[in-house]
């Protein structure tokens, strides 16, 4: 199992690198780009990569218990937050390739989230009232598996899983469980397919990715309009 976050193994520099490849992989598909030094300004000046670093830093200053790295990382955060109207809430546990590709008012939570997902302008995940008092142990918050695309205005709330290769739909309202390749949509967000996120997530490496060919194949399994 390969780490989720900089806390359980994944360094802080490996995870960066990771998400500005996703936003380089990604510009690079963009017509007229070419080259590597292009996408990679591009990547650079995405405001969705400054959000995921001021976090990743927060993250890791938190568990390593670097007091002044915290201090320091906390005025970043709210300087960030102000540029990019992205709140990542530093109790969160977000695996590598986060790409968020547009700016706009988006609130994360204290969630887990795997790898390579993707997050779209006016997302929320958090808690949901109906929850806050049956999980006295933690935050009743969500969680998300690896390649999960949420779009725009999309609503995930309270103690719910998310599964790998799932696709929750533009300003959906999630609060139940989401089975892995599930597709839903709506307000509350129901099941239409089991056809997954897999024409919508794209990264570097995914040909090859075990992980997602494993999962592809029991897509197809499933048939192509489920």
């Amino acid at each position: 199992m390969r780490p989720a976050c900089v806390c359980q193994g994944l360094g802080l520099a490996e995870a960066f690198r990771e998400d500005l490849d996703r936003y380089v992989f990604e510009a690079q598909d963009e017509p007229g780009v070419a080259g590597r030094v292009v996408p990679l300004l591009i990547g650079l000046l995405a405001r969705g990569l400054w959000a995921t670093t001021a976090y990743r830093v927060r993250h890791y200053a938190r568990h390593r218990h670097a007091a002044l790295l915290g201090l320091a990382s906390f005025f970043v955060h709210r300087l960030v937050l102000a540029l990019t109207s992205i709140d990542i809430d530093a109790g969160a546990h977000i695996g590598p390739g986060l790409w968020m590709p547009h700016g706009g008012y988006a609130v994360i939570g204290p969630v887990r989230m795997g790898r390579n997902c993707e997050i779209f302008q006016g997302v929320t995940l958090g808690e949901s009232e109906s929850t806050l008092t049956t999980r006295p142990s933690g935050p009743a918050v969500p969680a998300l598996g690896d390649r999960v695309w949420v779009g725009p205005g999309a609503v995930i709330a309270g103690a719910v899983t998310v599964g790998d290769d799932a696709s929750v739909g533009a300003n959906s309202l999630v609060v139940h469980d989401v089975p892995p390749r599930g597709v839903v949509l709506g307000v509350p967000a129901r099941l239409v397919s089991r056809r997954g996120s897999f024409g919508v997530v794209t990264y570097r490496g995914m040909d090859s990715d075990a992980d997602r060919q494993a999962a592809l194949s029991v897509a197809g399994e499933d048939g192509p309009n489920r």
